[in-house]
């Protein structure tokens, strides 16, 4: 038992480990970065076994879980705060992005909920024909919407206040079957173009080279816009991998906050932040929200956000 016991703290610092070199070189290859995909668990992970260690006078075990988990809090720090005050003088929105999940057995009272928060822009991902029935009452309580889910390889539904323009011929023709929808919002007189992403699943449930091609192709679209722009979406990929670095590449910074969006069996502190929000420089993220609605194994995501004049 005592050698049993031995070689499963090894395995964990092993794992722990690799969440740690995978956060730190996920740009050399995808599988990397799947790993680093995990820190926020194993921060939890790390802090656990080295209470364990200490307790069975394990202490060289202890040292490393402790120095593990430094490194997972080092390099997630970044990601995991509130975001810093920033001077706004323009106008302000709320954005709540959510993906429904197409297995949801609850999306009507799941569509109560998000109207209950009455955010001002609504994304909602994972739309399928069997679905949007459900959401009428939700879509009935704004005036403007784009039905992308009814397009080949697009599936969002993006209901607002403010009036929506459908801009998705003007981008750049696509070279991989990404799912991105493109509106430009007129908000209070303000223009603003807000792109919809919903990426692949990474490996081992698509080939490595999959994701990252959608990624880019992403990054490019929007880059393509000029002005201020908003992303949001499911990357299936946290807030520090490579694949929501490409898109900080072309220009947009990630709105941080505590927590993980999925899964939602979870505590949000062992989920993994997989729904996303970034802007443009003309824009201030203001805050982060992740609000459960029931029956998706997705967290929703409310965002503040201003027009920094």
């Amino acid at each position: 038992m005592h050698t049993l016991f031995n070689a499963a703290c090894a395995a964990a610092l092993a794992g722990l480990a690799l969440v740690v070199l995978g956060a730190l070189f996920g740009r050399i290859h995808p599988i990397i970065d799947l790993f680093g995909q995990f820190l926020l668990p194993a921060m939890v992970g790390a802090a656990l076994l080295a209470l364990v260690a200490v307790l069975t006078a394990r202490y060289a075990t202890a040292s490393i879980a402790v120095a593990l988990l430094l490194a997972c809090v080092a390099i997630a720090w970044p990601w995991i705060h509130e975001p810093a005050p920033a001077q706004a003088s323009g106008p302000r929105f709320k954005l709540l992005t959510f993906n429904v999940y197409f297995h949801n057995n609850r999306l009507e009272a799941a569509a109560r909920s998000v109207r209950k928060v009455d955010a001002d822009i609504v994304v909602l991902l994972e739309v399928i024909p069997r679905l949007r029935p459900l959401l009428d009452e939700l879509a009935a309580a704004y005036p403007h919407r784009i039905e992308c889910w009814q397009r080949p390889r697009c599936d969002a539904l993006i209901l607002s206040r403010f009036p929506l323009t459908d801009i998705s011929a003007s981008l750049p023709q696509a070279h991989t079957t990404r799912s991105l929808a493109s509106v430009r919002v007129d908000v209070q007189g303000r223009s603003l173009a807000l792109f919809a992403a919903h990426l692949i699943l990474p490996f081992p449930f698509a080939r490595s080279d999959l994701q990252p091609a959608q990624a880019d192709d992403v990054a490019a679209g929007v880059a393509a816009v000029a002005g201020p722009r908003i992303l949001v979406g499911d990357f299936n990929a946290s807030t520090w991998g490579a694949i929501v670095g490409r898109q900080r590449d072309a220009g947009l910074a990630a709105l941080t906050g505590t927590g993980g969006s999925w899964p939602t069996f979870l505590p949000k502190q062992l989920g993994i932040p997989i729904d996303h929000v970034l802007g443009s420089a003309e824009l201030a993220l203001q805050s982060r929200r992740l609000l459960t609605m029931g029956g998706s194994d997705h967290r929703a995501v409310l965002a503040e956000i201003a027009f920094k004049e």
